[in-house]
């Protein structure tokens, strides 16, 4: 694998586009070029990493936009006022392609979007492993080692 990729090295780095925005690397090229401790990662290591994005990329994505549908449906307004905006942006023409410019100019679709991730997080739960001591409100906590807060309740 990495013999392949070495021989084909056409990825471009991150770099500016006509756009002025910033190229991001591919995953497989931050991976190939990451380290732990000071060694790359082995193949099965970089196996397991494009695993873990392929596997929680769509169960989160397919999370989110099933419960967006399930609330537009629930709110026709919300619904006839989207389906207003989309009308605007992109026109009648059915056939023409969405470009990345249509979907910055969706205002109201990006904040129907992120209401239902306020509502309906992807991930409901943050844990955090603690190393050393952990001060809270001027009481320290030795034993302290993980801690989990709800989306929920912020």
């Amino acid at each position: 694998l990495e013999q392949t990729l070495s021989a084909n090295e056409t990825t471009p780095t991150a770099t500016d586009t006509e756009l002025g925005l910033k190229r991001r690397m591919a995953l497989l090229d931050v991976l190939l070029q990451s380290s732990i401790d000071g060694k790359p990662l082995s193949n099965e290591d970089i196996r397991e990493e494009v695993d873990t994005f392929m596997f929680e990329g769509h169960d989160t994505t397919s999370s989110a936009l099933t419960f967006c549908l399930h609330l537009i449906s629930r709110h026709p307004l919300v619904q006839a006022k989207l389906f207003e905006e989309i009308r605007k942006v992109l026109g009648a023409d059915k056939d023409r392609p969405v470009t990345q410019r249509d979907l910055g100019e969706l205002k109201y679709m990006e904040c129907v979007i992120k209401e239902s991730l306020r509502l309906y997080p992807t991930v409901p739960l943050i844990g955090r492993n603690f190393e050393e001591d952990v001060i809270l409100r001027k009481h320290t906590r030795t034993q302290l080692k993980l801690i989990a807060q709800s989306i929920y309740l912020l």
